[in-house]
């Protein structure tokens, strides 16, 4: 298993605390997706920008067939998000 360096939310400054609180306020905890990618903070928060953007502004598709999807492609990708 890979080992990767994170910043713990107790430790968080700055940008990071921010979107350890943006993710903890959607999920109700701060996810292992987000942990991964704390020594990048701002990409991280570009990141979760765009994940929002994708699953909450009006498109063809409602919210609901949005996570159907997502949730399906995790499975078929063995991915636990």
């Amino acid at each position: 298993m890979a080992w990767v360096q994170m910043i713990p939310e107790q430790a968080a400054t700055g940008k990071l605390r921010e979107l350890y609180e943006r993710t903890r306020e959607r999920a109700g905890v701060v996810p292992n997706i987000a942990k991964v990618q704390s020594l990048r903070p701002e990409t991280a928060c570009r990141g979760f920008d765009l994940y929002c953007q994708v699953m909450d502004a009006p498109g063809g598709i409602s919210r609901r067939e949005r996570i159907l999807i997502a949730t399906v492609v995790s499975k078929v990708n063995g991915c636990l998000y």
